[in-house]
């Protein structure tokens, strides 16, 4: 499975939530399509049907995925990935430490006489049931600032990867270190663009500018990733990095997604410029998402809706932002126990989002109609009927 594009896709979500998730959540995927992972020796993307179990919560990710190839050339495999960010937070700095690794095994079903390319390069086996393996791990200190629709976060570390095919081993040692910026200027929607240096052993450093964006719309979820390798000497097609992908969410539980993706230079496992594609069903089965509170208004005469906020919440005057202002922040006003807000409004259902004097998006945990926005966050809706 494309392990590495889903952390990537996932760490967007978490550094983008203004607020971010309690949840804690099991999943069960199901995906089809020309489907490759960025750890295999050969780096090939193949038609195959691969099912697994994830785990997710704000700072920690797992997966279990195996694949049934549809052609018979090609092999069945396993893969099994974790993340873990160790971080601690003193006013409006971060600094912590970020830890992934991948684990892929595989095993072909006919004899293979191919150039794999990448580590390997030509590779003759009479072996009908040649197999391998690949590992890999990252360790990357990070520090940050983060304040209200502004977030920067700069990382430097090691990435380690080692593969061996029947009785040939490789293995690669990369430094490595990123810079990105998030900004998001409502719950629904961020903007990442980063800076990413790669320093093999032994061989020239590269460097790649790309930009992310993620937007919820609805049910739905959209995500976009571009970018350029900035100093490598190659073809056009595999200077330019680009993903894209949306998911809709069928009810509470069930949740179907797609997604295509062409990789260029690859400095870290040296696979082959190529594309892939796949759409599957997820499923949720286990975990400790809270279930949202009735959404009701908390008053609505004549015409008018009125939010409040107690000010056990915040300590100063709040403002709130959400679908029928435009997502543009409103300044609250102090009414006994409350900061309260009137708007106008017709009959229907709205979304928004509670904002701190210092820029911060935030919906309480026990705050009627919260729900989650598809991006590690929340908002909150409002009916009126």
């Amino acid at each position: 499975m494309t392990f590495r594009s889903t952390f990537v896709r996932t760490a967007l979500f978490l550094v983008a939530a203004s607020s971010a998730s309690h949840a804690q959540e099991w999943h069960l995927d199901v995906q089809g399509g020309r489907i490759r992972s960025a750890l295999d020796p050969a780096g090939e993307g193949t038609a195959t049907v691969a099912g697994g179990i994830s785990y997710q919560d704000p700072l920690t990710a797992f997966r279990i995925t195996t694949g049934y190839p549809v052609e018979p050339e090609s092999p069945y495999w396993g893969a099994i990935g974790a993340y873990r960010r160790a971080v601690i937070r003193k006013s409006a700095f971060v600094a912590g430490l970020d830890l992934m690794g991948n684990a892929y095994l595989f095993q072909n079903r006919t004899t293979s006489s191919r150039d794999l390319g990448g580590l390997f390069g030509p590779f003759t086996s009479d072996d009908e049931k040649r197999s391998g393996h690949a590992l890999a791990g990252q360790a990357m200190p990070l520090v940050g600032f983060e304040t209200g629709p502004f977030q920067m976060h700069a990382r430097a570390g090691v990435s380690y990867y080692t593969a061996s095919i029947a009785d040939q081993s490789r293995d690669r040692t990369v430094k490595l270190g990123d810079i990105d910026l998030v900004f998001q200027p409502h719950p629904l929607f961020a903007l990442t663009p980063v800076i990413r240096r790669f320093q093999p052993r032994n061989e020239d450093a590269s460097t790649f500018a790309g930009l992310s964006a993620a937007i919820a719309v609805g049910r739905s979820t959209l995500w976009a990733n571009g970018g350029q390798w900035l100093d490598v000497d190659t073809v056009a097609s595999a200077k330019t990095t680009w993903a894209a992908g949306a998911s809709f969410n069928l009810t509470d539980r069930a949740t179907i997604n797609a997604s295509a993706r062409h990789d260029g230079f690859d400095p870290l496992y040296l696979n082959p410029s190529q594309t892939s594609w796949s759409a599957g069903v997820s499923l949720r089965i286990g975990g400790s998402a809270r279930k949202p509170v009735a959404p009701v208004p908390s008053a609505y005469d004549k015409g008018v809706a009125t939010i409040r906020l107690h000010i056990s919440q915040s300590s100063s005057a709040p403002s709130v932002a959400g679908d029928f202002n435009g997502w543009t922040p409103a300044r609250m006003e102090r009414e006994g126990k409350y900061w309260i807000y009137k708007a106008p409004l017709s009959t229907g259902v709205y979304n928004f989002s509670f904002v701190t004097a210092e820029g911060t998006w935030f919906v309480p945990d026990d705050y009627p109609g919260r729900k989650d926005d598809g991006m590690g966050g929340h908002v909150a809706v409002l009916v009126i009927r």
